[in-house]
């Protein structure tokens, strides 16, 4: 299926094309080449007209090998304008092109070449040089940011795309959000400067302009009120709920504890719902419920404590450098939770924790 307009699409060699520096789509054509390694890599850095253009939705193409591996996993990263999702899967993906995801037993793959190779110069690069990244800009068609091959040992590699949407298609019931239908997991990205009633974070508050929302942020409640139900009226996709910036609110006790702890080596379930527990009861206590309506709409969803770039923009830079925290730890579970972690049992994590 197309993640994008979320049609079948069945592999022709007649669509394949290739991209130029200009954004051009150049036909592909391979009857010729009787060389298996070259049509092997020029295959690798192809890609695959979609067939489908629906009401006018603009015409799109995806990796091939999308289309070539085994079951694709898209994710979306879901929250209002300048809570920091652009920023988070920059350093997400940052982490994973450090090796971050092999002591897990995964290896990674960029789905294409050239895209992956601009997505690190123009986003991770940047945030690792301490550069603050621009905002994430309203589409007119949903295009994911990036793509990997992940692989376990001895499995078939799977494709994983990301979507970073801006906050504002995010919020309105939009055409632009159709995918969101066929989305397989979701990391719903908290802002505790939205989120949290701290007198501490006052200060900060007044810096950025942010104010306090009781009512949730409202981006959680279209996205959640557009995907259908299918678990006893629950969303049945796996989700992550990160409470990003976490380094705002190292003073509190249960968040140093947890933002100062390396991941393990290995999944392991019982720091997983340790952290659900605490990070719930931590939101419970300090924000509204309406910011818990990710866990309270979801039948999976862990919690987590998470720092994209560990300290506050002065201007558009990051005078410290970026330093992440944990930010793998949300990708980890929704790996486990989709079976594409080995070891891992894909089930609810946080069974137990009481809604």
């Amino acid at each position: 299926m197309c993640p994008h307009c979320l049609l079948p699409v069945e592999f022709d060699e007649r669509l394949l094309v290739t991209i130029d520096a200009k954004g051009n789509r150049v036909p592909l054509d391979l009857s010729t080449e009787r060389r298996p390694a070259h049509r092997a890599d020029a295959l690798r850095k192809a890609y695959h007209l979609c067939p489908h253009t629906v009401d006018g939705d603009e015409g799109h193409e995806l990796p091939l090998p999308y289309l070539v591996n085994g079951e694709p996993l898209s994710v979306a990263l879901v929250g209002s304008s300048s809570v920091g999702k652009t920023h988070l899967l920059a350093a997400m993906l940052g982490e994973v092109e450090l090796g971050g995801l092999e002591p897990y037993g995964l290896k990674c793959l960029p789905l294409n070449p050239e895209a992956h190779r601009a997505y690190l110069r123009e986003r991770v690069q940047s945030l690792q040089q301490g550069r603050q990244l621009g905002r994430t800009g309203q589409q007119t068609f949903a295009r994911f940011a990036d793509g990997l091959l992940v692989s376990a040992a001895g499995a078939v590699p799977r494709p994983v795309v990301f979507f970073d949407l801006a906050g504002e298609d995010l919020a309105q019931d939009s055409e632009v959000g159709r995918f969101l239908m066929g989305v397989d997991a979701f990391v719903f990205v908290l802002d505790p400067l939205r989120a949290l009633r701290l007198p501490s974070l006052e200060p900060v508050r007044e810096q950025s302009g942010l104010r306090l929302r009781d009512l949730g942020d409202e981006a959680f409640a279209t996205v959640l009120n557009r995907i259908p139900r299918q678990r006893g009226g629950l969303v049945a996709a796996p989700a992550a709920l990160a409470l990003n910036k976490s380094d705002l609110v190292r003073f509190e006790p249960v968040v140093d504890r947890w933002l100062g702890r390396d991941l393990p080596g290995r999944l392991d379930p019982a720091a997983l719902h340790a952290e659900s527990r605490d990070a719930y009861a931590f939101l419970a206590q300090a924000a509204s419920p309406a910011w818990l309506k990710p866990f309270d709409d979801c039948a999976d969803c862990t919690l987590h404590f998470v720092a994209a770039t560990g300290g506050q923009a002065r201007g558009d830079r990051f005078p410290h450098g970026a330093r992440p925290r944990r930010v793998l730890a949300p990708l980890l579970s929704l790996f486990a939770q989709c079976g594409l972690l080995p070891g891992a049992e894909p089930a609810g994590p946080t069974e137990g924790i009481d809604r």
